[in-house]
């Protein structure tokens, strides 16, 4: 299956962000380039935590939504320095409620 992307204006990333778990979330990675913080978080709630900070007090780059196999993974570029990228299981509502178009 080809992936789908769905490109997020920063104001629907943090607006999904702030309600990420009503849509199931499967796991949470954040990647922080200049920090070693986020390699010592060991749950998907404290990565969410941590990432919830970061977008509270960085600009957002990027954001989208991948489809692929099954899967719905958010991805959220800051200042080019954090990724973070969040799986999560019912992005099929995900997509209805915010409504998002691929492309």
């Amino acid at each position: 299956m080809e992936p789908i992307v769905y490109s997020l204006a920063p104001e629907r990333a943090l607006k999904i962000l702030d309600a990420v778990e009503e849509y199931g979330v499967v796991s949470v990675d954040v990647q922080n380039a200049v920090s070693i913080l986020d390699d010592m978080l060991d749950s998907d709630t404290k990565k969410l935590q941590y990432a919830r900070g970061i977008l509270n007090n960085g600009n957002v780059d990027k954001a989208f939504l991948v489809v692929r196999d099954n899967e719905g993974i958010l991805i959220v570029k800051v200042e080019n320095v954090v990724e973070i990228r969040i799986s999560v299981k019912d992005y099929h509502r995900l997509i209805e409620d915010l409504p998002l178009k691929a492309g």
